[in-house]
């Protein structure tokens, strides 16, 4: 069973027991940019999906809260996203990263998405309260290379899918379980267009008409270095 925690603006704490979860790739909102983004994954030896978006189921013991994860090798990246928190209690947004081994991706982009932990902040906002405003909230993802920390990814969510057609498309797709779902729905453009594999990334949603974020720091430890 794996069991997260999250902590709420109105002080209390949702706990969701994960009993579904799915990484939605794919899903920018302009199609031409995402033409582009298959096209740069190409280039990197990683196949087109057979369709747009794509679901790609992921374990459910891979989705955590842990600042620090373990992974194999030496070409794994981080992938800052939104993510849709499902429960009994309602629906909620928190912010993750979809760390991906890139090596193996070429091979498989499912096998791949199993090799890595899912990293997930511990917040969470009401999915209703962000709503209104929703293609006004950023994020961003800082990566740490060499002991520094430099800008690595960053965007708004105008440039994803809304959130309604993404969970209408989870629906259809049968990925959501009403009682515990981690959605990890999307993210923003690469900055310079290409991967790099950091010790640490630092992961920050932002919504500017309540002034707040969230923000979630994890390592990486490569266990094959030494």
């Amino acid at each position: 069973m794996n069991q997260l925690t999250f902590s709420l603006p109105n002080g209390k704490v949702l706990s969701l027991h994960v009993a579904k979860s799915v990484c939605i790739g794919y899903s920018g909102r302009n199609q031409e940019a995402v033409r582009m983004h298959i096209e740069e994954l190409a280039h990197e030896g990683i196949p087109a999906p057979p369709e747009v978006p794509m679901v790609y189921p992921i374990s459910n013991l891979l989705v955590t809260q842990d600042k620090d994860i373990q992974i194999l090798g030496e070409q794994t990246s981080g992938e800052v996203e939104f993510v849709i928190l499902i429960s009994s209690d309602g629906k909620f947004v928190s912010v993750g990263s979809d760390h991906t081994d890139r090596k193996l991706e070429a091979i498989s982009i499912p096998y791949a998405k199993q090799a890595c932990p899912k990293p997930v902040a511990t917040e969470a906002w009401p999915l209703e309260e962000v709503l209104v405003h929703w293609d006004q909230i950023h994020l961003t993802c800082e990566i740490k290379m060499n002991d520094q920390w430099e800008l690595y990814q960053e965007g708004s969510l105008a440039s994803v899918l809304p959130v309604h057609e993404i969970l209408e498309f989870a629906h259809k797709r049968n990925c959501i379980d009403e009682n515990g779902s981690v959605l990890f729905c999307g993210t923003v453009p690469i900055l310079e267009g290409k991967f790099k594999y950091g010790s640490a990334y630092r992961l920050t949603m932002t919504d500017p008409v309540f002034d707040r974020s969230i923000v979630h720091v994890y390592k990486v430890e490569n266990i094959f270095a030494n």
